[in-house]
């Protein structure tokens, strides 16, 4: 038999994470794909998006909209169809409580190696997924990882949504800390920003998300010591009211 290979959390987690985090953030891959395939990643001057992917969650959403409450703030949350099905109260729950909902995807895979016809499947399913649970459609769509494609690019202009990526993010994937992940964020904290964070453990490495939660009191902090507007994706962007 031949030996085993190592999955990709094992080969990650094998690198310092200093070091980690620094190909994180400069991943060139990432970066040519987004100019390859534009979409948003600042948001108009003195505002801050918050947006949060990976859920609905049962046990994660919840914590994070308590937070979101406590701070008096709205924010983006990017769903998962195959999560929208498992949880649909927690879906319309965000709804309810006045957040913005958009899509990522039907599923959490790379959706940036996916064939144009598979991207129409997987795209399409999700918006059918959203539309089942919420009774509208998405305006954004984020793939999971950032990964963008030209076959993405063109169902999202077939399905009429916005590409959405970041401008910030606390690595909260890992399990770090509450300060570790508004310490991160807070870094690239500015008017403009794109916070991308998680409301759900189902696709990371850490078990919960009540670092994240906990997070938010010290990122409003900074933004108001900072002038800076805490909200949605689609109030701050540009060319919006709100």
């Amino acid at each position: 038999m031949s030996p085993r290979l190592p999955d990709r959390r094992q080969v990650r987690r094998a690198i310092p994470r200093p070091l980690r985090h620094l190909l994180y953030d400069i991943s060139p891959g990432r970066r040519r794909r987004w100019r390859r395939n534009p979409g948003i990643e600042r948001v108009g001057d003195g505002a801050v998006a918050l947006t949060f992917d990976d859920g609905p969650d049962s046990d994660g959403t919840p914590a994070v909209l308590d937070a979101l409450d406590a701070i008096e703030s709205k924010a983006t949350f990017f769903v998962v169809g195959e999560q929208l099905a498992d949880h649909p109260e927690v879906a319309r729950a965000i709804g309810d409580r006045g957040h913005e909902l958009a899509l990522h995807g039907m599923t959490h895979r790379r959706h940036d190696r996916l064939s144009l016809d598979e991207a129409r499947e997987e795209l399409g399913a999700g918006v059918a997924a959203f539309e089942g649970v919420l009774g509208g459609r998405p305006r954004w769509y984020r793939p999971p990882y950032g990964g963008s494609s030209p076959a993405l690019a063109t169902v999202c202009a077939e399905l009429e949504l916005e590409l959405a990526y970041w401008s910030s993010w606390g690595y909260d994937w890992e399990p770090l800390p509450a300060a570790e992940i508004a310490r991160v964020v807070l870094r690239d904290l500015e008017g403009g920003t794109i916070v991308l964070l998680h409301d759900s453990p189902r696709y990371a490495e850490r078990e919960d998300v009540r670092p994240t939660a906990e997070a938010l009191a010290m990122i409003a902090a900074a933004a108001r010591e900072r002038g800076l507007r805490l909200g949605t994706l689609g109030a701050a962007a540009p060319g919006d009211d709100g």
